[in-house]
């Protein structure tokens, strides 16, 4: 008798209101709601667009503080980009006495690219220790009103026999940026039909005890400089990005 009252029991259980919502919510999970995401996932995801200008096209002789008796060349190293995910990207060595900044851009338009790797740990990775790391504002009029300051992260490295500066900030979708966090959280974002982002990354080193402060100074002149053309003649404007 106790074992035919409890199999009445869960009968009634399972035909309670709570259970039949409950299953009709599961129901409709399965084939109404993941379907409609999927559709509108589809529909709104942000799709990939084509740089302006390549990369390697940059033109070194629009960067005023790098003229004279500065000589530059592109490095083509395959060994050096096979793993960087992209095949838009180009990196620019300038030299004056002892001095050698470099110019290192890259750029993604998938957008499911993974944000790459910021140079602190690539750099750990190739075997320098980090000694500083913070966020830096660099003065950029030329790109006012809308970016009359961009901030930016600055990285100080030591290696066996030298040290080395580098200031680096990301361009996505035309916004000006310090982390991968806010690149991802810009692609995800929706608004534009299209999206992109660039890295763009400035160095410059110098002895053990030479002027760091220097070399900061050169990496700030040359990502500022190097951001007003990137931004003007390379990477796509914001009608381009909103284009359907």
């Amino acid at each position: 008798m106790d074992e035919d009252k409890n199999i009445i029991g869960a009968i009634r259980s399972l035909l309670s209101f709570r259970f039949l919502l409950s299953a009709l919510i599961l129901v409709l999970a399965a084939n109404v709601l993941r379907p409609g995401m999927q559709t509108l996932n589809k529909r709104y995801m942000k799709k990939p667009i084509a740089i302006r200008r390549p990369l390697k096209e940059f033109d070194v002789s629009r960067l005023p503080s790098f003229q004279n008796d500065w000589t530059s060349s592109v490095v083509q190293s395959h060994d050096l980009f096979e793993d960087i995910g992209t095949d838009e990207y180009t990196m620019i060595v300038f030299k004056k006495e002892f001095q050698q900044p470099a110019l290192y851009v890259t750029y993604y338009s998938n957008p499911k690219d993974k944000v790459p790797h910021t140079p602190d740990v690539c750099h750990r990775q190739s075997g320098a220790v980090v000694r500083e790391m913070r966020n830096i504002k660099l003065d950029t009029p030329e790109l006012a009103p809308e970016y009359p300051q961009v901030q930016a992260r600055l990285v100080i490295l030591q290696r066996s026999d030298y040290g080395q500066a580098v200031i680096y900030c990301f361009c996505v979708e035309g916004k000006l940026r310090y982390s991968r966090e806010q690149v991802r959280w810009i692609i995800g974002k929706p608004g534009n039909h299209y999206t992109y982002f660039s890295k763009i990354e400035a160095t410059s080193d110098y002895p053990i005890h030479g002027d760091e402060g220097e070399a900061i100074e050169t990496c700030k002149t040359l990502l500022r400089e190097a951001l007003l053309i990137l931004l003007a003649e390379h990477f796509p404007d914001k009608k381009q990005l909103k284009a359907r």
